[in-house]
């Protein structure tokens, strides 16, 4: 069974698996925002058969996963979560497509498997600055941004936390 946290400014999902006491696979992390675009690209799958790839572009940062999403919107196909150095990109989203050559060479891009009870950090600068995903008991994925504030001016400068539950019965985006 899966402990569940309040998530502040959700959308569509008002609490979200507990991805603190997973075991942790990362790597060495980041030290600030600045060395966000050191951080290679990777792809990670999980035991229900979903495929995601973190990747970046020169200030952006992507989560995309590819698979099956229970109870999610008919026609999806995969869901994204963004972020602009490591500041918000609006909610994630359902996608009625999926990425073309998501997994990308493995020469280039490592795989790893992530279990049950296993989380990738990506970055973790303080309570309101991290990216992690994880699957913990009960759920397909969990990945979950905290942003001290969204990249748009009209969003507002608050604190948000965006990300996706995928788990039956019910699939979330936030």
């Amino acid at each position: 069974m899966a402990v569940l946290a309040p998530v502040p400014n959700a959308v569509a999902a008002p609490e979200v698996p507990d991805l603190v006491p997973l075991i942790d696979d990362s790597g060495p992390l980041p030290a600030s925002s600045a060395d966000l675009t050191g951080i290679p690209d990777l792809v990670f799958t999980t035991p229900t058969g979903l495929v995601c790839r973190k990747s970046h572009g020169k200030v952006t940062h992507n989560v995309v996963c590819q698979g099956n999403f229970p109870g999610s919107p008919p026609g999806t196909r995969s869901v994204s979560l963004a972020a602009v150095y490591a500041q918000g990109d609006g909610p994630a989203l359902f996608l009625p497509t999926a990425s073309e050559g998501l997994r990308g060479d493995p020469e280039r891009v490592p795989m790893t498997a992530l279990g049950v009870g296993h989380k990738i950090v990506f970055w973790d600068f303080s309570p309101t600055e991290s990216l992690i995903c994880g699957v913990p008991p009960g759920t397909d994925l969990v990945c979950v941004l905290k942003a001290a504030r969204e990249i748009s001016p009209k969003r507002g400068g608050s604190a948000v936390t965006h990300g996706f539950v995928i788990s039956a019965p019910q699939s979330q985006v936030f």
